[in-house]
């Protein structure tokens, strides 16, 4: 597996692509190789974005962290 095939290595065998349509990909890749992969959908993956940010989740930020995202609303 390359760090193409599975996006952005952050550390320890967790990779995050964003698909197509604004899915977001997180992948795990264990020592013992045992793979394990969910998708986020844009909406959430924009919240999720907001919430871990100094200011936190609204309405007009979370819009903007879809707009940043590629999503148009």
């Amino acid at each position: 597996m390359s760090n193409l095939e599975t996006g952005f290595h952050w550390r320890d065998g967790w990779f995050f692509k964003r698909l197509p349509g604004g899915l977001v990909r997180v992948t795990h890749l264990s020592v013992g190789h045992e793979l394990v992969s969910f998708e986020i959908p844009p909406n959430e993956w924009a919240s999720i974005v907001c919430s871990v940010t100094r200011d936190g989740e609204t309405g007009e930020r979370w819009d903007a962290a879809r707009k940043f995202h590629g999503i148009e609303p």
